[in-house]
């Protein structure tokens, strides 16, 4: 079993991802990680518009390519 603590996670906080939602991709800040219950849960918002959501590690998408990653504010 993996133990993630909130050091460890700490990294995330700040990192700009790319977040599955239905069919979107859509770009994301993290702004705060945990685990509870032996899952990974990041609270992201998005770079444009408004809101905040805890979801799943599994729902970041990560490229094969990191050129993939949107950036809105370059």
């Amino acid at each position: 079993m993996s133990t993630h603590t909130a050091a460890k996670m700490a990294v995330a906080i700040g990192q700009t991802v790319n977040v599955r939602v239905e069919s979107w991709i859509i770009p994301m800040k993290v702004i705060d990680a945990k685990s509870a219950w032996g899952n990974i849960r990041v609270e992201v918002e998005p770079l444009s518009g408004e809101g905040r959501a805890w979801i799943e590690l599994s729902r970041i998408v990560i490229p094969s390519d990191s050129r993939q990653l949107v950036n809105c504010h370059a």
